[in-house]
């Protein structure tokens, strides 16, 4: 049995693993906690591999039905034989509405259009440019001698969506194996599996049982990164000890930067035979989990948890068509199948931000293939960003020409109105700048940070002039007006990705106590220029290095008048500036829950900022300055998440069971009566 048969996949219930697993299975009692399916798009040739574009739109490949034209032993199947036809395409997805795309792309397949090898892949590189990968499954001299189509094995260049055919080849890797045939089996190739990383294509040879890589698109031909292992398994058919091939067919970057590679396994396919492999620092594969058959795709979600999707769940040779789709849990405790029935011969997995799971479904029937959508039931919620880039542009602000810079983050799948604003007030002579690395972190969890340089003169306590970046309260209508523009202007960065009708409002030191003031609906005179009217989409306040004392510095504290609007504060236990026991006197005076006062051990006065200030806190902290700024990231992001968006899970995380699994972190609370 040649390699060939790489093509096929299925999937494994983890037994007995390098990651010890207990199983779970969503069940009739579940409903509740069950996912949701939903197609998107039917009627496709052959679906495979699919990933959102720049553009937010879903790009799957489809790998065609053959054709008419020449043909070749098939690999697969004895006595038949694939034959060519330009039936591929590239099918986009947006906005409900399915096109193809890219069309005319290479095809082998079956004489009923089954079983295609043809485009596999699609990704995007950092620029937003598109490049795609058309397999062959068999020997690329037959490409040459008896197809002679030489667009299959080849990594290409997609040069435009909107006009039919349009592509480049860049790399023979067809030529690659006939000349070096790394593993040293028979010569075949099957590029399946492409990944961008940092303008670097790294491409699975299926066929070949390797990763390559190609450095910048360079002319200089591919890098050999690792081969693939082969074992020894029984031939069920003759009793006789044969070479078992890895055919590996997915990659995927985890959480610690490294490569994690699938393999769907060759002859005889059996149940529980294939593995994930880590790719460790010298090159070599490392079996991270196994136990899993035949799996076809792989893909970390934001948490750390792993999705592998079958192929086969019951293996290829025994004649069942469903898949799988499990998860195991970042922690590596819990395997659970997400999706099982539903899925029939699938062929490839993404995630969208959101954490919806995307799966081509139906991969190597002809005029059947799907696309689903899959939004996940309930798992054990995680602190960490919803997103992993993060975006910054520079604006003025147009009501009072300040200099602000706006943070957002990079959402490949972006619905209108999808991303609240949240407002940073500075502390007092705190540049904007200093808080870029606080304002990166609160972006990552779905918000628009806008962080101005407001410079006015204040009377300071002793009737002296100061002039200097001085938080306002005006800057809250102000900061909301120019966001409603630039959501509106088609050449914004965030042109319609701005929910213009919820703002949380974010503050440091001096900037917190504007805040509170704007919360109250209250005109103070220290941080007020104007006359103060609280606009109505000011939904939440989390400040940090804050205390509301009136007078100042008097030691009294009033009480505070928030009027149901949810208020954090997040304090440092060695601030030298506002003291813990001010910022809890604070606390105390806030009317309405719900309230948090989060408190990080170890965090002084400018834990805030990207660099600690020696001369304006002498109190040194003892909690390291990227992680203590991180952390007040993280909790005012989930604190606005769960105001802003309703999102029960960083809810509960604030007010529940955060403070006992953070622990840099703890926490003192009040929520509404029945919450």
């Amino acid at each position: 049995m040649s390699k060939s048969i790489h093509y096929i996949g299925s999937f494994i219930v983890e037994k007995e693993s390098s990651i010890a697993v207990s199983e779970q299975t969503c069940t009739d009692s579940d409903k509740s906690h069950a996912p949701q399916i939903e197609v998107l798009a039917s009627g496709l040739d052959g679906p495979r591999g699919l990933t959102f574009g720049p553009d937010g739109a879903l790009y799957v490949t489809e790998a065609g039905r053959g054709g008419p034209g020449a043909s070749i032993p098939s690999p697969s199947v004895p006595g038949a034989v694939l034959s060519y036809g330009a039936t591929g395409a590239i099918t986009r997805i947006q906005d409900g509405i399915v096109e193809r795309v890219i069309t005319s792309l290479p095809s082998l397949a079956l004489p009923d259009g089954s079983d295609a090898a043809g485009v596999n892949d699609i990704e995007f590189d950092a620029y937003g440019n598109a490049y795609a990968i058309i397999g062959f499954a068999g020997n690329p001299a037959l490409r040459d001698s008896v197809i002679q189509v030489p667009d299959f094995s080849q990594l290409i260049a997609i040069e435009n969506f909107d006009g039919g055919a349009s592509w480049t080849r860049l790399v023979d890797l067809g030529a690659y194996e006939q000349a070096n045939n790394p593993d040293g089996q028979d010569v075949n190739t099957n590029v399946f599996d492409l990944l961008i990383e940092n303008n670097t294509a790294y491409v699975l040879d299926a066929g070949g049982n390797d990763l390559l890589s190609l450095r910048a698109f360079s002319s200089a031909g591919p890098t050999l990164e690792t081969v693939f292992p082969t074992r020894t398994a029984i031939n069920p058919f003759t009793g006789e000890e044969i070479v078992q091939q890895s055919v590996p067919n997915s990659i995927t970057v985890g959480p610690d930067g490294a490569f994690y590679v699938g393999e769907l396994t060759g002859f005889p396919f059996q149940e529980g035979s294939a593995r994930v492999y880590r790719i460790g620092a010298e090159g070599e594969p490392e079996v991270y989990a196994e136990g899993f058959t035949n799996i076809i795709d792989l893909a970390f979600d934001q948490s750390g948890g792993l999705y592998v999707l079958e192929y086969d769940a019951d293996a290829i040779l025994n004649g069942g068509e469903t898949g799988a789709l499990i998860y195991i849990s970042p922690d590596g405790s819990t395997q659970t199948t997400i999706a099982d029935d539903e899925l029939i011969n699938p062929t490839g997995l993404t995630l969208g931000s959101n954490g919806d799971i995307y799966i081509s479904n139906k991969g190597f029937v002809p005029g059947q293939g799907e696309v689903l959508r899959i939004r996940p039931g309930d798992y054990p919620f995680s602190p960490d960003p919803l997103y992993n880039q993060v975006k910054h542009y520079t604006t003025t602000i147009a009501a009072d020409g300040d200099p602000a810079d706006v943070y957002y983050p990079v959402v490949p799948d972006a619905t209108a109105d999808q991303l609240p604003i949240a407002l940073m007030l500075q502390g007092a002579l705190v540049d904007k700048a200093d808080y870029s690395n606080y304002a990166e972190e609160v972006a990552s969890y779905g918000f628009v940070v806008v962080v101005s340089n407001n410079e006015r003169t204040v009377s300071g306590p002793d009737g002296q002039a100061i002039t200097g970046l001085l938080a306002d309260q005006q800057q809250v209508k102000d900061v909301l007006d120019q966001m409603k523009v630039e959501d509106a202007a088609a050449d914004s960065p965030i042109f319609e990705i701005v929910d213009t009708e919820k703002l949380g409002l974010l503050g440091h030191s001096f900037g917190g106590y504007a805040g509170l003031a704007a919360i109250q609906n209250i005109n103070d005179p220290a941080v007020s220029s104007g006359d103060y009217t609280r606009p109505p989409e000011l939904m939440a306040g989390v400040f940090y290095g804050t205390n509301f004392q009136s007078p100042t510095n008097s030691g009294i504290f009033p009480p505070i008048d928030n009027q149901d609007i949810p208020v954090g504060l997040i304090a440092g236990t060695l601030d030298g500036v506002s003291d813990f026991g001010e910022v809890a006197s604070t606390y105390v005076k806030i009317q309405d829950p719900p309230k948090a006062l989060i408190a990080v051990d170890g965090a002084n006065h400018y834990s805030i900022t990207n660099e600690d200030n020696v001369a304006r806190d002498p109190n040194r902290p003892t909690l390291d300055q990227a992680t203590a700024n991180g952390a007040i990231g993280r909790w005012s992001g989930l604190f606005l998440r769960s105001h802003l968006l309703g999102d029960q899970g960083a809810f509960d995380y604030i007010y529940n069971t955060g403070g006992d699994l953070d622990p840099n972190v703890s926490v003192i609370s009040q929520t509404p009566s029945g919450s």
